[in-house]
């Protein structure tokens, strides 16, 4: 009998382990159930087509931006081409990357595989928006210190840091402002968003205001969203101030040709593809905000 009792008190030790491994499964359960129902609030359609530009971005733009130590910052929405940075913290531009079409040689081959990326009737009225800028550059005289193009992202208009800043500053020299504004007034009735870029050459900066070719390159960015808004008649909620510091250059920084070209502004017209973006990233920021 002393036996048989024992194996009875066995059995109902035996019987009682299964429930800790069966409650940490219902736990674990339970959490992921509340993660898929939280997931699943924000709009799939959204969510889908968000996650497929992002994957464009990267893939067709090879990354990202990054920070310097030079004191300006960079973004990099320019499929193939090289960033540096100013030799003080100054910001002049000029870079081309493959697949684009500049002002004055809008090869064949070139605008088709822009019309096979944004279609006919977008490249045509980028053209159009292109062509009334080159004829204000040519009669103000500075065609040599901004040039422009089209590329995926959109319409490109290169600005050498050295007419609107002095060496690091992001304070816009005043006697140039008019200039930026005649580029506002031209792009202000247009529905696109419009991306802001400040970049540099490699050469590091470290001042109090600016311990970076980041932050310098950011507020560079920053003074044109300012003028664009308070007088170039610009929403700023269609206005986008970014910097890339000398992580997106379009010139080889070794010589000061180069760097001169990589220190620059970008002021982009945005295509419906970025475009579309923008708008998505603002919708779940607004989502995001309501929560």
């Amino acid at each position: 009998m002393a036996r048989k009792g024992k194996k009875k008190h066995h059995e109902e030790e035996a019987g009682e382990a299964w429930l800790l491994p069966y409650s940490d499964l219902m736990t674990l359960l339970l959490a992921i159930f509340i993660v898929l129902f939280a997931a699943s609030k924000m709009d799939q359609g959204k969510s889908e087509a968000l996650a497929e530009a992002f994957r464009q971005n990267i893939v067709e733009d090879g990354g990202g931006g990054m920070l310097s130590n030079d004191g300006e910052s960079i973004i990099n929405l320019y499929p193939g081409t090289p960033i540096t940075e100013p030799s003080t913290g100054d910001g002049d531009s000029e870079g081309v990357g493959d697949g684009t079409m500049d002002g004055t040689s809008n090869s064949e081959g070139a605008r088709e595989a822009l019309y096979e990326l944004l279609g006919q009737q977008e490249v045509d009225n980028l053209e159009d928006v292109q062509a009334q800028l080159e004829d204000m550059f040519q009669q103000e005289n500075i065609d040599t210190s901004i040039s422009s193009r089209i590329d995926e992202r959109g319409l490109v208009i290169s600005l050498d840091n050295a007419i609107l800043f002095d060496s690091g500053s992001a304070n816009l020299k005043q006697e140039n402002e008019d200039t930026l504004l005649k580029i506002a007034s031209t792009i202000s009735s247009l529905d696109n968003y419009i991306r802001i870029e400040g970049h540099t050459d490699d050469r590091p900066i470290h001042t109090a205001v600016y311990p970076s070719n980041w932050e310098l390159s950011t507020a560079r960015a920053a003074s044109v969203v300012k003028l664009f808004r308070d007088s170039g008649g610009i929403s700023p909620a269609k206005m986008v101030a970014v910097g890339y510091a000398e992580f997106k250059p379009v010139a080889d920084n070794s010589t000061e040709e180069g760097r001169a070209k990589n220190r620059r502004i970008d002021i982009i017209i945005l295509s419906q593809r970025y475009d579309s973006l923008e708008e998505q990233i603002g919708d779940i920021q607004s989502i995001d905000n309501t929560n």
